[in-house]
């Protein structure tokens, strides 16, 4: 291979490195990077930022310092295999940069709820409970909605105990939590679920229902339906976020007022109301009765995150 074609090569990965660092740095100063990383995930895209700089720029100074001889080490360095190798192996970086320099940031919306699925409700249990040969309760593949109905409180207890069991390792008491995260709300006169404790208020407004129908309950999401809901019912959802956009799951409370038909899809709204029940697909679920909502613009950070209160961290 020509010492052109080597220096083309190191050139071109300087390149892509220095591209990735500028991508990454760009959506960090535009604010953007949350739609794609949750904030507790940020110091590792700083981190990646620093290593892509220092990668891209050594590759300039390989260029610097390549002579004929190369380094001397008796190993022949260059790339090897047909150009097309080359321009197709390429091709695998230089694509998902260019796309991420083309497309619009955008946070997701009801297209991507509509493909994933909606929770309401607690949302801690995809799967339901089966028994093992030893008697031990195990995750199995459908939730056991009847045993929840009949039960809620003892059947997330008999999974705290399932998880102690099988995973002998200091766990959190989830149930505790939202025992006293409740009889905080319960003595506010109108509550309003934060961002910071969505998912705790979510669940614990599943979990205790019978005991917060009536209490008036101010709520902020973009608008969502489902197929088979009532003309004057939709979803006020928020998209949550563990750990980056790939594990972003959706979840809301269903809505019911005169103005719902007229809202339209992903915009955002605050509404308030009063807690009631309802019945969505044979299961029982918390309703919002709306005495009024209020369109707003999209919240700069769309996506709610577990709280540190309820994985026991603080």
């Amino acid at each position: 291979m020509k010492k052109s074609d080597q220096d083309f090569h190191i050139y071109l990965r300087g390149i892509i490195l220095i591209g990735f660092m500028l991508l990454l740095i760009g959506l960090i100063t535009s604010g953007k990077l949350t739609y794609y990383v949750a904030p507790k995930m940020h110091i590792f895209v700083y981190f990646a930022v620093a290593i892509f700089g220092i990668l891209g720029v050594m590759q300039f100074f390989r260029r610097s310092q390549h002579h004929d001889d190369g380094c001397g080490c008796g190993v022949d360095h260059t790339p090897k295999g047909a150009p097309i190798k080359h321009f197709l192996i390429y091709m695998l970086f230089v694509i998902p940069l260019l796309t991420g320099f083309m497309m619009p940031e955008k946070a997701m919306d009801s297209s991507i709820a509509e493909k994933r699925g909606i929770r309401y409700g607690t949302g801690l249990y995809a799967k339901p409970t089966q028994k093992t040969e030893e008697g031990n309760v195990v995750a199995s593949e459908e939730i056991d909605v009847e045993a929840y109905l009949e039960d809620p409180e003892g059947y997330l207890k008999e999974m705290e105990e399932n998880v102690k069991k099988e995973n002998p390792i200091e766990t959190y008491d989830v149930t505790e939590y939202y025992e006293k995260f409740g009889k905080e709300l319960l003595k506010e006169d109108k509550i309003t679920v934060t961002s910071e404790h969505y998912l705790d208020a979510m669940s614990v407004f599943n979990i205790y229902l019978d005991q917060f129908k009536g209490k008036e309950i101010e709520t902020t999401g973009f608008v969502y339906r489902e197929d088979g809901m009532k003309e004057d019912q939709a979803v006020i959802a928020r998209f949550s976020m563990n750990c980056c956009s790939a594990d972003a799951v959706v979840y809301g409370t269903i809505v019911e007022g005169d103005q719902v038909s007229k809202l339209k899809t992903d915009t955002w709204y605050t509404v308030t109301g009063v807690i009631d029940e309802t019945e969505f697909n044979h299961i029982r679920l918390p309703l919002v009765k709306i005495d009024s909502l209020k369109k707003i613009e999209p919240l700069k950070d769309p996506y709610v995150y577990p709280s540190a209160e309820s994985f026991g961290t603080e």
